[in-house]
């Protein structure tokens, strides 16, 4: 975006969605992870949050990835879909990790 800036180049408009939205995610993880390192409690339920981002992005471009020979004339890039399977995991197993941790602290308070 600061390359497109500087050289007075138009961005497409997807390029562009893709830009800010990385650009108001980054400081949300690099924030979110300092906190979690801080072990603050604000640093859990961002984590969380942003496990569930990180989650739901790399659900989304398999479904993509599925979706895309049915509706184009692309192959089907089954190497693609396990490259991004095992790529997700990175945020999958935290994320239930986090919950199941969640779901056992209340049902031990609620004894």
């Amino acid at each position: 975006m600061v390359g497109a800036l500087s050289t007075g180049t138009l961005l497409s408009e997807t390029e562009l969605a893709v830009n800010v939205a990385d650009f108001l995610t980054a400081p949300a993880w690099v924030i979110g992870g300092i906190l979690l390192w801080q072990r603050k409690e604000l640093g859990y339920v961002t984590g969380l949050g942003l496990l569930f981002q990180g989650s739901m992005l790399f659900v989304a471009l398999i479904v993509f990835l599925l979706l895309q020979p049915l509706l184009t004339s692309a192959p089907f890039a089954i190497a693609d879909v396990i490259v991004i399977a095992i790529m997700g995991l990175i945020c999958f197993i935290p994320f239930g990790m986090v919950v199941r941790g969640a779901v056992k602290a209340s049902v031990v308070k609620s004894k």
